[in-house]
Parts: C-alpha cells; structure tokens; sequence
C-alpha cells in the first residue's frame, strides 16, 4: 500500500462515512493529548533546597548600589563613638548664639510652667 492509495481509502471514507471519520479523529485526538498529558504528569519534579539567609550583625558590610545619588562619602549606619575627637569637634559642632539660647530658655520655661500650671 502505497501513500497515494492510503490518501484515496481516507477521502473514500470521508465521503461515504463522515461520522464515522470525526469519531475516529476524536478518539485519535484524545489518544494523543491523553499521552502529552500523561508524560507531563509522570516526569519527576527537582526539589530545589531552600537556602537559610546569612543572619543579619551590626559588622556586617552595607551593599550600596553603584549610583551618582550616593556620594562616596555617604554611610548609611556606623558604629558610634562614645566620644567626638577633637577633629570630629572642629568640624560639626557649632555653639549655638545667646539669642537662640535665649528663645530655647523662654520656651522651656513656658513647656514647664504648662506641665506645672497651679501647682502648690
């Protein structure tokens, strides 16, 4: 039997059975998606193994990202000093003027005398 018999037997069966012809290719079609599906459910899953985070400790170097909005000198947290050095003293700390002195000493005052009101 050769191809061009095969093709005349299939166009003879389409004209003279139809039904018979849509059966066959539906039963043909659940047959394959059966297998597909079949093959889909049996091949073994890989189990990927969860990986624990490193914890977390204060010494642990900061991953900054490579950005023009964070300058080099920029650090996000530090371990503090219990003291300034001089130089540290030199360079951030200003005396505050008598003037704002001053204001901070009115406004105390009247902070404290809100808290105390009447009191004997």
């Amino acid at each position: 039997m050769d191809f061009d018999e095969l093709k005349e037997s299939i166009s003879d069966l389409t004209r003279e059975k139809p039904f018979l012809f849509a059966f066959i290719g539906i039963i043909v079609f659940l047959f394959i998606a059966g297998l597909v599906i079949l093959m889909i459910q049996t091949t073994p899953v890989k189990k990927t193994e969860m990986q624990a985070p490193e914890p977390f400790t204060q010494d642990s170097p900061i991953l900054t990202p490579d950005s023009l909005d964070i300058e080099k000198e920029y650090y996000p947290t530090r371990i503090p000093e219990n003291q300034w050095s001089k130089e540290d003293i030199n360079t951030w700390f200003t005396y505050p003027e008598e003037e704002t002195m001053a204001e901070l000493e009115k406004a105390n005052d009247k902070t404290v005398e809100g808290i105390i009101g009447a009191a004997p």
